[in-house]
């Protein structure tokens, strides 16, 4: 043989799907042969072009020609424009194929139809349209690409291997036709192949070991064995070779280990006994290598409690057949006479009995064996949320040492334990006041009567710790964030930028909210509460929303983990997009801008288009005004020509609270599953407002199918909207091997921060000088403003005096910290509202929240009074108790449910002082601005800021708050209130705007720089 016999000069190939991890190679082999190669692709075109360039750079001749093989029009055009362009073509490698791995059981139409579509279709129409081409050169050469699963028969290979088979049997029926015109149709195989789709094979570590062992050579194929042998096939070497399949496989083959008995040391598996495997779809061997721009952020786990179903696989069944869920509160949660009064007016009353309970709740069968072996009742939100968690970790690979990330949404207002144990420690601490022992049997039996739940709780900032204890790394830290209605879809978003920044390989994100009594009250004096007792989210008879429990919890990787792992991947997160309201008509009123500016966020930041989403899943809660305010952002940001379901789960099972966002996002991931999209529950006709003649958008009245679709992956969005004005859009889409995605998450561009400026706001300090004359010598400060806080003028502090009364210290001192900031970086955050957002470090509930619940809870503990063997004791206790409780806080009214939620401590300075940005709250306890500090950083090296207000808070100093830290934490100082403000930003923004440089934020500690806080 001479060296000509492989010299392609002046020969011009084709090869599909040529910018895969094996095609790639064989365009390679066959440039530096001397060929004209042409890369055809359809997804993957970015990679392309790269190759073409770096190929061309290296002095070969190298083009892209981009087309779908399974589209036969878009074959004939492919072909038309490689004759008018180059006319002629000797090489044809059909490289490019597709596949689902999955078994005899899970094999599908859609999964036959997409194989043989590219694999066998693919390969006939591009030989066929090139065979007038082929005609005219000397020696025209086809080599199809195939695999070891056409003869043999490997697990969850089913459908791949037979449209290989097929593949084999047209290479045979080709070269007979062909051959007479001078052209060679042979094959190509080999077996498991050590690349990134080999490696998303399931179980791949088992079946590359067994593979390895039953191989005489000793390894696996790589991707450059299987080239060398399509190089082969299609140079002048092999002339006298047609019809035939040659295999490269080491020898697997001749099944030398399979006839062999067993090495000594190994024992066979039992005889009958299935090797556990689960189900994964990937495309054959043709797909690249992801890069880091290529690797999307992916769901590989899921699980939720919420009323009527304890799994995402009961909620689907939940949403097909439909349930009254809405039920009066059970008397093992609270007595509900003593919190209800008809008329919305009476003070400390809801005028709702009904919401939606977790009743028949079924435990995780591990957390159920946990259970049974402890003997203390586990708080509500440990419990649904470790459940939850034991339910997404038990199909998702991990490995020792994997770095987690944990963030779960969470108010403290969303834990009835909690509740009930600080109103026990705040009539405790009364009581003894008043000269009655703690101890004293009267008292005792009292509180075990009207709040049995506070004798167990757990501070805020634990419950994600308890709920993942054991089940990820010890250490991990747990980062519990709030941005009420939208906390879930913010822990999300923050699980997925740990796995871009790559500080960790596996994000644990969800939610969880209990119902307490004090919140049906406040939300009621909002008159937001359903009158009728259930919810009818987006129909024109919609009276108010119904809150329930709940909690659920999502896992991600990225997709090369999931694949290396053999993990199912359910779905693709394509991208999110944050943004807070700014100023509004009032803080608690939904604002259609900052919805929309959510969704125009997430769109950009993904590259999705409207036209790629088939169905919205609204935060719809069934107010008139907030659906009305939401449906007029989607029709404004997903206007156009293609339907758009839209709809919202809160009318089947309500509004689950800090955990809505991430039951909507399990939703659609089991509809991808499931193929359908629900109908909307309780539906009727929707408000004349939303004037559906006049948009592409629709609710469904009935199931709607959703099947796979041929051009693009199926997509849909998830919206949370908060008090607050926190607004979150998540965008989804199925995930299609064989079709090309579309996401993105910012570029993560790490950079030196610093802090510009800051301020602080002490009781005794009534300035900035005097807060560091106090950090340098460390005199007392007084622990508190006072029983009253002192309210500045409305010259100073402009907000209604009705609003003020309702609203904790803390956001009021939040405000007065930012007019203290250095007025230069204030007015760069007020000229960029949309760049500036606020991080708050806040621990625990605020003050005004346990005095609502305390009030809310009197008429309980005097009816647990009248059950006292010596009432009038207790009588005389309770009352100077309400004329003690009524002086400290006034009687609920509309602004006193925001007046009071921690998130909008952040929420009320992006209000007051018009930012858009984002807003958010986190609680980590002790080091709650440690955290905050951690969250700004990751927004400021996303892009999402330019500026960050970073900050920590504390007002609530009440008896019971500081008796129960003392109690989880042994020996803490007790907290004191004051509020400290941090203008951060990356250095080189403040230096092109010439922002002072107070202190580099380059770690843990931060080294001052001039004259600033240590």
């Amino acid at each position: 043989m001479t060296p000509d016999a492989f010299d392609l000069s002046g020969r011009t190939a084709l090869v599909t799907g040529g910018a895969g991890s094996v095609g790639r190679h064989i365009v390679t082999g066959l440039a530096q042969a001397g060929a004209t190669v042409l890369i055809n692709c359809f997804h993957s075109y970015p990679a392309a072009r790269s190759l073409a360039a770096e190929l061309t750079a290296a002095g070969h001749h190298v083009a892209v020609v981009r087309g779908s093989v399974a589209r036969l029009p878009q074959v004939d055009r492919m072909f038309a424009e490689i004759r008018d362009t180059h006319g002629r073509l000797d090489i044809l490698v059909n490289n490019a194929a597709a596949g689902t791995f999955v078994g005899l059981d899970e094999l599908t139409d859609e999964h036959l139809d997409r194989a043989f579509d590219t694999n066998v279709k693919g390969a006939l129409w591009c030989s066929r349209a090139a065979l007038p081409l082929l005609s005219r050169s000397t020696g025209g050469a086809i080599v199809n690409v195939s695999s070891i699963g056409a003869r043999y028969a490997p697990a969850n290979y089913l459908g791949v291997g037979i449209s290989k088979a097929a593949l084999e049997a047209l290479t045979r029926y080709l070269a007979a036709e062909f051959g007479p015109r001078g052209i060679r149709v042979n094959a190509a195989s080999t077996g498991l192949i050590d690349n990134p789709v080999g490696r998303a094979f399931p179980g791949f570590d088992s079946v590359s070991e067994n593979t390895v062992q039953a191989t005489p050579l000793g390894r696996l194929a790589d991707a450059q064995d299987l080239a060398r042998l399509v190089l082969f096939l299609a140079s002048p070497a092999a002339g006298w070779v047609t019809g035939q399949t040659v295999v490269a496989d080491g020898g697997l083959g001749l099944l030398h280990r399979a006839m062999s008995p067993d090495p000594v040391g190994r024992s066979a598996a039992p005889a009958g006994q299935p090797v556990p495997r689960e189900r994964i779809e990937v495309t054959a061997p043709s797909q690249p290598e992801p890069s880091p721009e290529d690797d999307p952020v992916v769901f590989v786990g899921m699980g939720l409690a919420v009323p009527g179903a304890s799994s995402p696989e009961e909620l689907t069944a939940l949403q097909a057949r439909g349930a009254e869920l809405f039920v009066e509160v059970p008397p093992d949660r609270w007595a509900v006479d003593s919190f209800h009064d008809p008329d919305p007016a009476a003070p400390d009353k809801t005028y709702q009995r009904r919401s939606g309970f977790i009743t028949d709740f079924r435990p995780h069968p591990a957390l159920a064996a946990e259970l049974a072996t402890g003997s203390e009742p586990v708080e509500h939100t440990v419990l649904w949320l470790r459940h939850s968690v034991h339910q997404a970790l038990e199909q998702v690979r991990t490995d020792a040492g994997d770095r987690f990330s944990i963030s779960i949404g969470y108010t403290p207002d969303g834990n009835q334990h909690l509740q009930e144990a600080l109103i026990r420690r705040e009539v405790t601490a009364f009581a003894v006041e008043q000269g009655i022992e703690a101890d004293d049997p009267e008292l005792s039996g009292l509180l075990h009567r009207c709040l049995p739940l506070g004798e167990q709780a757990e501070l805020p900032h634990l419950v994600g710790e308890r709920a993942v204890a054991g089940l990820v790394p010890a250490g991990t830290p747990v980062t519990m964030v709030d941005t009420a209605c939208s906390s879930s879809l913010y822990a999300l978003d923050l699980g997925a930028r740990a796995l871009v920044a790559g500080e960790a390989d596996i994000a644990v994100c969800g939610g969880a909210f209990a119902l307490a009594p004090s919140g049906s009250v406040l939300f009621s004096k909002l008159h937001g509460l359903s009158q009728r007792g259930e919810v009818r989210a987006l129909d024109r008879t919609a009276d108010g929303v119904l809150f329930s429990d709940g909690a659920g919890v999502v896992v991600l990787k990225r997709l090369s983990r999931a694949r290396r792992d053999g993990d199912r991947v359910l779905g693709v997160l394509s991208g999110v997009g944050l943004s807070a309201d700014g100023r509004g008509k009032a803080i608690y009123a939904p604002a259609t801008s900052g919805q929309e500016l959510a969704v125009q966020r997430a769109m950009a930041r993904s590259g999705m288009t409207p036209d790629q989403v088939d169905w919205v899943v609204a935060h719809a809660t069934g107010t008139p005004a907030g659906d009305g305010a939401e449906f007029a952002s989607l029709r404004n940001a997903y206007r156009g020509t293609q339907p758009v379901q839209v709809t919202s789960n809160k009318s089947l099972v309500g509004h689950t609270g800090w955990a809505a966002g991430v039951v909507s996002v399990i939703e659609v991931l089991a509809a991808l599953r499931s193929g359908t999209i629900p109908a909307q529950f309780r539906f009727t006709e929707a408000p004349e407002l939303f004037d559906l003649a006049s948009t592409n958008l629709t609710v469904p009245t009935a199931p709607v199918p959703w099947p796979a679709r041929t051009d693009r992956p199926r997509g849909a969005a998830v919206s949370g909207f908060g008090f607050g004005g926190t607004n979150a859009h998540v965008l989804i889409q199925e995930y299609r091997p064989d079709l090309a995605g579309t996401f993105g998450y910012g570029e993560h561009r790490p950079e030196p921060l610093v802090i510009t400026a800051w301020s602080a706001h002490l009781p005794g300090c009534p300035d900035e000088s005097a807060v560091a004359g106090w950090a340098g010598d460390q005199q007392p400060l007084p622990e508190t403003f006072g029983e009253h806080y002192p309210v500045p003028p409305f010259q100073k502090l402009r907000m209604p005096a009705s609003a003020v009364r309702a609203t904790d210290r803390t956001q009021l001192m939040i405000v007065e910290c930012m007019q203290r900031l250095d007025p230069v970086v204030r007015a760069i955050s007020t000229a960029r509202p949309g760049g500036t957002g606020v991080v708050v470090g806040h621990a625990g509930p605020t003050r005004n929240a346990v005095l609502y619940a305390l009030r809310a809870y009197l008429d309980e503990l005097g009816r647990g009074a009248e059950l006292s063997s010596e009432p009038e004791a207790m009588r005389v206790l309770l009352k100077k108790l309400r004329e003690r409780t009524h002086e400290r806080i006034a009687a609920p009214v509309e602004d006193s449910f925001p007046g009071e939620m921690p998130n909008v401590v952040a929420a009320r300075l992006s209000n007051y002082f018009d930012l858009r940005g984002l807003n958010i709250a986190v609680d980590a306890g002790e080091e709650s601005l440690d955290r905050a500090f951690e969250l700004a950083r990751r927004y400021l090296e996303f892009g999402d800021l330019d500026l960050a207000l970073v900050a920590g808070v504390n007002g609530n100093t009440l008896a019971g708050w500081r008796e129960l830290i003392a109690e989880a934490a042994g020996g803490t100082a007790p907290p004191a209130e004051g509020a400290f403000l941090f203008a951060v930003t990356r250095r080189s923004f403040a230096i092109e705007h010439g922002l002072p440089v107070l202190a580099d934020l380059d770690g843990p500690a931060a080294r001052t720089s001039t004259g600033g806080l240590r």
